[in-house]
């Protein structure tokens, strides 16, 4: 019973670290996914493969060696200093990237749910973070993995409501949507190696690795299928405007427009916490902890003016393709690591 409750924590708290507001708000869908028409899910299967298979090389490597950072982790599969210099790099590139994207979402959502300014709710957002950064880490993935269930549950109830008494449907069809899969599983991997990382002590056996990163694609499959879903019966057909799954929720009812919105927000915070631990779990050996908590979420409300809509489409491709290529190294590397072990 131990070992299923592990796993579970374990896979829900890499699902909350992947659904962030670009996933849950439905952005991300679209940009991704949902313009590819029908092809999409060649996508889809591309970028939830690549989920588990990254998922299970951390956490087997990790739980081999004993290893609770993501540090420790590129410190074992990486033998060249430069190597373990360009993945922590980039590794902190991409969780950067993601808590801007967070905390400009908090803002828009802010804003549809309760009125107020962007500014005013990314504001709010960070000073949570703030908070919550100062707490240890282990109750920060606690935090995490909680959330991670009740979001899953309320995202699939919320798919399934709107497909349920959907208007009409069309889709369309484009033959890159692999390559978009890709880029789409590279600027969130790079960064959700530090949950996996953190997280491999609630695991036992190489048997619970790959249970939990079974489940945790599983999950994903469901949930970017049903939005893709979702998106793609209006895609092209009404404004979805920046936060397309809460405009779709609000089209159906104001109760399920809430609803949703309470979901979206909690997507919001798990991403900022996964990414924003990232980063002070990456610069934490060069600054003090409490010095980097508050730069942190401050870096993330700065950056959050760009708008939400424009950093999803233009600095999630430029941190995706880059980080595509370095999750299969980091792949790669992992199982040439656990061959060597086993020898």
């Amino acid at each position: 019973m131990r070992s299923v409750r592990g796993v579970l924590a374990v896979s829900c708290g890499y699902a909350a670290a992947v659904i962030g507001a670009g996933f849950a708000s439905g952005q991300e869908i679209v940009s991704f996914f949902a313009r590819y028409g029908r092809a999409g899910m060649v996508g889809i299967i591309t970028a939830c493969a690549v989920f588990a298979l990254f998922s299970y090389a951390v956490l087997t490597v990790c739980v081999k060696e004993g290893i609770t950072g993501y540090g420790g982790f590129i410190d074992a599969v990486f033998k060249s200093a430069f190597m373990r210099k360009i993945t922590e790099f980039s590794a902190l590139i991409c969780a950067a990237a993601c808590l801007c994207v967070m905390t400009a979402c908090a803002g828009e959502t802010g804003k549809v749910l309760f009125g107020v300014r962007e500014v005013t709710g990314a504001a709010v957002f960070s000073a949570l973070l703030c908070v919550i950064f100062l707490l240890d880490g282990r109750k920060i993935m606690d935090i995490n993995a909680s959330l991670g269930a009740v979001i899953i549950f309320g995202i699939i109830f919320c798919c399934f409501y709107i497909l349920r008494f959907r208007e009409h449907q069309t889709f369309f069809q484009n033959t890159r949507a692999a390559v978009s899969g890709l880029a789409y599983a590279g600027y969130n991997l790079i960064s959700a190696g530090t949950v996996l990382a953190c997280s491999a002590g609630r695991l036992k056996t190489r048997a619970d690795t790959a249970s939990a990163s079974a489940a945790s694609g599983i999950i994903l499959f469901i949930m970017i299928t049903l939005i893709w879903g979702v998106l793609g019966i209006y895609y092209g057909k009404i404004n979805l405007g920046s936060l397309p799954m809460l405009t779709m929720a609000f089209r159906q009812n104001n109760v399920l427009g809430v609803f949703y919105g309470v979901m979206l927000l909690a997507a919001v915070l798990t991403t900022g916490i996964s990414n924003g631990f990232a980063v002070i779990d990456l610069l934490g050996e060069r600054l003090p902890k409490r010095l980097l908590a508050f730069l942190t979420p401050m870096l993330g409300f700065c950056m959050s003016g760009a708008g939400f809509a424009r950093l999803v489409d233009v600095l999630y491709r430029i941190c995706g393709y880059g980080g595509a290529v370095l999750v299969f190294v980091i792949i790669i590397k992992s199982l040439i690591w656990l061959k060597n072990r086993e020898k």
